[in-house]
This record gives structure tokens, C-alpha cells and sequence, in this order.
């Protein structure tokens, strides 16, 4: 048990920036922001220019001896957007929600980013940074944590003032993974990123995504997904030392087409 405990504190650090909800700004829980349900998600495109955070949304602060990335309102061709500044800095924003997947899975996102982080590899330990992430968390049975998912819930609890999510899901921009690959993250079996695009070729053009999340999650975990607890986005960039800029837009959950 002492070496399961070991390998779990050497972990944490990155564990907290997998596992979305993990750390907050604030150690009390927020309150959920409430919009009709295919509204759910607050957009960015109704936030005044300038402003750090849409209402509904809030910092996600992985751990405070990292730098933090910036956030804030900009105005891109006519439409507001988030931007994010990575300067070799890893934190997100977030949104606590209540969505049933199962009536809502489509998950929709254009992202823009200004340059790949350098030698970043989400493969590898120590080099995975991504400069565009959409991140959806979801609840479920806990009661089906393993020894060491309740041992980081815990110290995820001690730690942040929030629960641990029961199953988290990144979308994710990779160097060299091709798009469709799912890499189980090396800290817990509870946060999965799926690579959604790769490469240089794209870099400074907007993109658009749809994701069924619903089919996703079966395909991550195995199993039906309960419902969708947040929604948050981060750009990282400390693990490699690098400076990008990356622009989001509107994130939207509907139901099936």
C-alpha cells in the first residue's frame, strides 16, 4: 500500500490538470449556471469584449506554483470569442452544468490556434502539453473507484475543495497522434483524451468539431455516461516551455441530429 500511495503522490500534479473540476479558484462548489437545456453551455459570443470570463464560467487554477494561463473576451472578424495565452503556463476555465447526454450528445466547438507547443507529445510523460483541449466531465457510481481512484478522490477533495469527477473526456489538439486515437491518461483510468486533430497543417485557422459524447464515453469507458456535471476549456503550454495563443468559440450540447 505504501508504494501505491508513493506513485499516487508523484502523480497528483498531473493527475489535477487530467481530471477536470479537480481544482478551482474557490474551495466552495459553485453553483450550476441555468439556461434552457440546449443552451446550456453560457457562450463566449454574448460576453462583452474585454471582460476575463463569460457569466457562468470560472478560473480552473491547477495548482499555484504553475503559471496560469490568460483568459479574456476578445472580438475575432466581427464575433467575440475566449482567447487564451499560454506563456509556459497550465490552468483552464470551466462551467459547472446538468446535461443527460443521452438527450443532448452532440458536442459542438470551433477553436483557432497560433502554433503548436514545441516537442509536446500527450503520449508521453513530462512533454503533455495541448494547446487546445475541450474538456466534459461526468458523474456516475463511485462506489466503483478502485483503491487508487479513491485514494486521488480523496486527495483531490483535500486539496481543491471539489469532488473529483466520476469520468472526465478531453478533446484534444496532439503533434503527431492521428485523429481518433483515445489515450487512457498514466494517473487514473478516470480521464481519457481523444485526439480530434494533429499536426501543423491547420495552425492559424479557425476549426470546427462536432463530437457525439455519448458514444464517445462508451467507446472510452465501456459503458453508458451519466450526466454531464462540466464543461471547460484549457490551453497548456508548462510542460514544454512554450508561448501559444489559442482562441475558442462557442461550445454547444444538442440533442442528435
Amino acid at each position: 500500500m505504501d508504494r501505491a500511495v508513493s506513485k499516487l503522490s508523484l502523480g497528483f500534479a498531473v493527475l489535477t490538470m487530467l481530471l477536470l473540476g479537480a481544482c478551482a479558484s474557490e474551495p466552495s462548489k459553485p453553483a450550476v449556471f441555468k439556461l434552457p437545456l440546449n443552451e446550456a453551455i453560457a457562450p463566449f459570443s454574448l460576453a462583452a469584449s474585454g471582460e476575463a470570463l463569460p457569466a457562468g464560467w470560472q478560473p480552473w487554477i491547477i495548482s499555484r506554483f504553475n503559471r496560469k494561463t490568460q483568459y479574456r473576451i476578445v472580438e475575432q472578424q466581427g464575433a467575440h470569442v475566449l482567447e487564451a495565452f499560454a506563456e509556459r503556463s497550465a490552468s483552464g476555465v470551466l462551467q459547472d452544468v446538468s446535461i443527460e447526454p443521452k438527450l443532448y450528445p452532440q458536442l459542438s466547438w470551433r477553436w483557432r490556434i497560433s502554433q503548436l507547443p514545441k516537442e509536446a507529445d500527450l503520449s508521453r510523460r513530462g512533454s503533455d502539453d495541448s494547446p487546445a483541449r475541450i474538456i466534459v466531465s461526468f458523474d456516475g457510481d463511485k462506489s466503483r473507484f478502485d483503491f487508487e481512484d479513491r485514494a486521488t478522490a480523496d486527495l483531490v477533495k483535500l486539496f481543491s475543495g471539489r469532488e473529483m469527477p466520476y469520468a472526465t473526456i478531453m478533446y484534444v489538439w496532439d503533434n503527431k497522434l492521428p485523429p481518433g486515437t483515445l489515450l487512457d491518461n498514466a494517473h487514473s483510468s478516470r480521464a481519457k483524451m481523444i485526439v480530434v486533430e494533429s499536426g501543423s497543417a491547420r495552425v492559424g485557422e479557425w476549426l470546427g468539431f462536432t463530437r457525439n459524447v455519448s458514444d464517445d464515453f462508451k467507446r472510452a469507458f465501456n459503458e453508458l455516461p451519466g450526466k454531464i456535471i462540466s464543461v471547460g476549456v484549457m490551453s497548456d503550454s508548462n510542460a514544454t516551455n512554450s508561448v501559444i495563443t489559442t482562441q475558442y468559440g462557442d461550445i454547444s450540447l444538442r440533442p442528435a441530429d
